[in-house]
């Protein structure tokens, strides 16, 4: 069984496996090597759930350049949907974009099924400038996720991580 791990709750995952006594490791920063060798300054963030309802995880993965002051960056090279089966370096025969408002700086995203239809929905914790953070939520749409323009909540820097939403409908996988 596989574990996914994100103990900050930034949305910098990894995924660490012991099966088969085979172990391995993947996070986000070796899904996107192709874009570190080319790029530098950006940060990675994901999170894992089913986002088109097939019974696979899926992973959205955001990569964007972080800002320092008031006036935050448009730069975001990578936002998509890698859907399920994912691969051990967490690519995917099948992604999707992810269509959002503009490129800031994501800090952080967690994946809900707030309604309870077996489907992820996005949420994504996007920089507002002036040290806020705007949330944000996205549904499976037209071979992608779409990201709703309406800001669900708003947030300072420091208070953002304390949203419950996205940790507490998580359960416990069972022991056996």
């Amino acid at each position: 069984m596989d574990e996914v791990r994100d103990p900050e709750r930034e949305g910098t995952v990894a995924v660490v496996s012991d099966s088969d006594g085979d172990p391995w490791r993947a996070d986000l920063d070796q899904a996107l090597d192709w874009w570190h060798s080319r790029t530098s300054g950006l940060e990675a963030r994901g999170t894992f759930g089913d986002f088109d309802g097939d019974g696979y995880v899926d992973l959205a993965l955001f990569f964007s350049e972080p800002h320092l002051g008031d006036d935050p960056v448009d730069n975001m090279p990578v936002h998509e949907v890698r859907y399920g089966p994912l691969a051990r370096d967490l690519s995917s025969d099948r992604v999707g974009p992810i269509r959002i408002g503009w490129g800031g700086f994501v800090y952080g995203v967690r994946a809900t099924d707030q309604d309870g239809d077996g489907r992820a929905e996005l949420q994504v914790f996007q920089t507002a400038g002036d040290g806020a953070v705007n949330h944000f939520t996205g549904r499976q749409d037209d071979g992608g996720v779409t990201v709703n323009e309406e800001t669900v909540d708003f947030h300072d820097r420091s208070s953002w991580k304390a949203t419950d939403l996205g940790w507490s409908d998580f359960g416990t996988c069972p022991e056996d």
